[in-house]
C-alpha cells in the first residue's frame, strides 16, 4: 500500500479488508473527501478560484478523512516488488 492510496485505491482496500486474514503492508494511505467531482472556477476579478462541488457520495461507509495504517509497515527508500517480497520473506 503506498502513501498516495487514494480514491479508488481506498475503495479497493474498503473491499479488501473486508475479508478478516487480509493484512496491510506498505505507508498509511492517503484520505479522500465525500467529493467525486469538483468545478474550479476562477472568480469575476481573477484574483481567486473557488471550489465548486458537483457530486458527493451519499452513505458511503468509510468516513471522510479515514486513512488505513497498515499492518505491516514498508519503510525503505527503494519501493520495488522485489524489495517488498524480500521483506515478507524475512517476517
Amino acid at each position: 500500500m503506498p502513501g498516495q492510496c487514494a480514491s479508488a485505491c481506498l475503495d479497493a482496500l474498503d473491499s479488501f479488508k473486508l475479508f478478516a486474514n487480509t493484512q496491510l503492508v506498505g505507508a498509511p494511505s492517503s484520505t479522500d473527501s465525500t467529493y467525486m467531482e469538483v468545478r474550479l472556477e476562477t472568480l469575476p476579478s481573477g484574483f481567486a478560484k473557488v471550489i465548486l462541488p458537483i457530486k458527493v457520495y451519499v452513505n458511503r461507509p468509510r468516513k471522510k478523512g479515514f486513512y488505513y495504517q497498515p499492518d505491516i509497515k514498508f519503510n525503505e527508500l527503494e519501493w520495488t516488488t522485489q524489495a517488498l517480497v524480500k521483506m515478507i520473506a524475512e517476517l
